[in-house]
């Protein structure tokens, strides 16, 4: 299953995600770049920033600053990653920044239900990721 996630909210991508990938299918998720946090955007800079200084460089907890991380790390929480069943549903989800060669010119679904098309507060995943990436 490949899924176009221009303008999709990110939690509700990552909860579809996350339960077909526990169904046994595998998730290519594109566009990563694209996908948006709904919120103020001062509120969810501030809730990032926070996680990055949460810890020590040598212990953690450590917080992804690219755009695959954070989206990745949304689905993680949805699953059961210590056990088995959900290490490997883990496995079998893919995030990509653009649209891969491989997967060019093959079906992609675009979901209703998590798209959004309403004007309102967002922050494109691309944009925190450039942020977090310039804050030490």
């Amino acid at each position: 299953m490949i899924i176009d996630g221009k303008d999709s909210v990110l939690g509700r991508l990552a909860t579809f995600a996350a339960k077909s990938a526990l169904e046994g299918e595998e998730v290519d998720i594109v566009n990563a770049k694209e996908i948006v946090i709904i919120g103020n955007k001062n509120s969810i800079l501030k809730k990032y920033l926070e996680r990055r200084r949460i810890g020590t460089m040598a212990k953690g907890p450590f917080f992804p600053r690219d755009t695959k991380g954070i989206i990745r790390r949304a689905i993680r929480g949805m699953i059961r990653d210590k056990r088995y069943h959900g290490r490997e549903a883990f496995k079998r989800i893919k995030v990509y920044d653009s649209i891969p060669e491989e997967l060019k010119g093959k079906d992609m679904i675009n979901i209703a239900k998590v798209r959004i098309d309403k004007p309102i507060h967002k922050v494109k995943i691309g944009e925190l990721a450039n942020i977090l990436k310039q804050v030490k």
